[in-house]
Formats: structure tokens, C-alpha cells, sequence
């Protein structure tokens, strides 16, 4: 189904065979014949590969809720961590002041720190008594007091145990709140919105999609009969194919991107004619190519090669 073509003869579905030395003297565009039983260098694959999403995504709210605002419209650019949009937080707003006044509250705390100087005073007194003349300060007295002692500084402990908890308590209200604020996980654009204000949401329910249009991929296929030396990792060139209309379309056939091979599918797709899928990503900082656009891909099969082509310019 999909065929390789050498780049004297790309008519007949053949793959291309390279060396350096043609590759540097004759330029990318116009490779010159080089001895077919020599290795192969580079392939140029005659089936087009088709661009596609690396990083897309359905954003969803993580409560249960009423969309209170929207941030984004479609084909607006989302920011990684940055608001996409909002739910009806009244009630969860209210839940942090009060729990924040709990986790602040040291009234317990210092009542309980009172008593134990108190009681530790008392127990003070009776052991210098008891020193100075033993039985001035009864046995009974003194297990009431030391008694008083150990409750009191029980209390303490519980009003700070009390205390610790309020906190954690506040930073569980504080985390609901935030999760009524519905985020981007990464940098893209709106290309989907299932939501509007007003709209009730159930939790993990998407309210928005996005996807990454600064990193693409491109995938393609390889005949089986050259797809052993295709690894990840090698350098990949993505020059954009467009049907012409009327000669408009001469821009964006000019660009060059530049990736990796980052995937090699180990499973041979034998219902489609004997071929293996391969994936190349690679930059697309400008946003000039868009995912389900045709290319053509060459795959440099030795860094030698890779490192004497210029980088393209997009």
C-alpha cells in the first residue's frame, strides 16, 4: 500500500538511496542517483504521513457543579495551570473562613497552658511544704494536685491536637475551592467547548478540549522490506503537502520541520499490506502546520547524514 521512492525514480514507488557526498552536492530538494546496491542513507516515503496531536486533551471540572463563568472561547490560546473556567463557589468560599477561623483559634490552647501553671504551682507549693516539715500538706492533697496537673496538661495537648486538625480541615477546604476552578493541564488552544455558563457539570465531566499545537507528530507507514532500519531516534524531515488551488498554497509546501523518530511499532500491521507504523515528532513553534495536514517525511538513517543538512528555517 505504502512504497518508499529512490529520488531519481520516485514515479515507480522506490526508495531513496543516498550518500552524503550526492546529498551535500546536489542539495535536499534535488538529491542525485546514487548506486542502488549501495547502503541506504536516507528514505523518502512515497505515502504520505498524515500530522497529529501529541498532547490533546478533554479538560474537566473536578466537582459537581453550575458553571459560574467561562474564560475561553474556541481558538483561544490556554495556558498551562492558568484558568479555563470557573463553577459557583459561594458555599466553598464560606467553608475556608470558617475553617480558617477553627485553625487559627488559640483560645483552647492558652486556657489549657493556664491551668498547667497553676496546677504545676500548686504541686510546687506542696513539694516545698512537705520539704520543710513532712505531712504539713496531706497525701491526699497532694495526688489532687499533681492529678490537676496531668489533666490539665492533657488538655493542652488536646486543644493542640484539636488545633492541628482545624488546619487540615482548612487545607481540604481550600483544595475543594480550588477544584472549582477549572484549569489547563498544558499550553494549547480551545478547539472544543461542551459547556457554557449556567450549565450544570457532574465531577470529571469535560467542560472544554485543548490540544498542543507547539509539539506535533507525524504518522506514517513503512514497507515492511525497509522497515528494519528504521530506529527511534533518528532525525526525520516534515515537508508539508498541500493540494494546490489556484497556485495559493506555495508557502506552506516551502517549510521544513525537523524531528525525531520517537516510535516504531513492533507489531507488523499485516491487513494493510505488510507495513509498520512509525511516528516522528517534532516543533511546530509558529503553528504554521495543523494536525490531519498531509506530508511528505524523509528519515535520515545515520546522523552523519542528519548533522551535514542544514536546520530548516520555518
Amino acid at each position: 500500500m505504502i512504497a518508499a521512492k529512490t529520488a531519481a525514480a520516485m514515479a515507480v514507488g522506490l526508495l531513496t538511496t543516498l550518500s552524503v557526498a550526492s546529498f551535500a552536492q546536489n542539495g535536499h530538494d534535488q538529491p542525485a542517483t546514487a548506486n542502488p546496491t549501495a547502503n541506504a542513507t536516507a528514505l523518502i516515503l512515497s505515502e504520505l504521513a498524515t500530522v497529529d496531536w501529541i498532547e490533546k486533551s478533554d479538560v474537566a471540572a473536578l466537582r459537581e457543579g453550575v458553571i459560574e463563568k467561562m474564560e475561553l472561547r474556541l481558538g483561544d490560546p490556554a495556558l498551562v495551570s492558568k484558568p479555563i473556567g470557573y463553577l459557583h463557589r459561594e458555599a466553598a468560599e464560606l467553608t475556608v473562613a470558617k475553617n480558617k477561623i477553627l485553625a487559627e483559634s488559640v483560645g483552647a490552647i492558652e486556657k489549657g497552658k493556664a491551668a498547667v501553671e497553676v496546677a504545676a504551682s500548686r504541686v510546687a507549693r506542696n513539694k516545698r511544704l512537705n520539704d520543710r516539715k513532712p505531712g504539713m500538706v496531706s497525701a491526699e492533697d497532694v495526688a489532687k494536685d499533681e492529678g490537676e496537673l496531668k489533666v490539665a496538661d492533657a488538655q493542652t495537648k488536646e486543644a493542640m491536637e484539636n488545633q492541628a486538625a482545624a488546619q487540615a480541615e482548612l487545607a481540604l477546604a481550600r483544595e475543594i475551592l480550588k477544584e472549582h476552578t477549572i484549569v489547563a493541564p498544558f499550553d494549547g488552544v480551545v478547539i472544543k467547548r461542551y459547556k457554557n455558563p449556567g450549565e450544570s457539570v457532574r465531577a470529571n465531566e469535560a467542560v472544554v478540549q485543548i490540544g498542543k499545537l507547539s509539539r506535533l507528530a507525524a504518522n506514517a507507514y513503512v514497507p515492511l522490506k525497509h522497515a528494519f532500519k528504521v530506529k527511534e531516534g533518528q532525525i526525520a524531515e516534515i515537508r508539508p503537502k498541500v493540494d494546490s488551488i489556484d497556485g495559493g498554497n506555495e508557502e506552506i509546501e516551502s517549510l521544513r520541520f525537523r524531528g525525531k523518530i520517537t516510535f516504531v511499532d513492533p507489531q507488523i500491521q499485516a491487513m494493510v499490506g505488510t507495513e509498520r507504523r512509525i511516528r516522528a515528532e517534532f516543533d511546530n513553534p509558529d503553528f504554521k502546520l495543523s494536525p490531519g495536514l498531509k506530508v511528505q517525511m524523509t528519515i535520515y538513517l545515520t546522523d552523519d547524514l542528519a548533522s551535514r543538512i542544514p536546520q530548516p528555517a520555518h
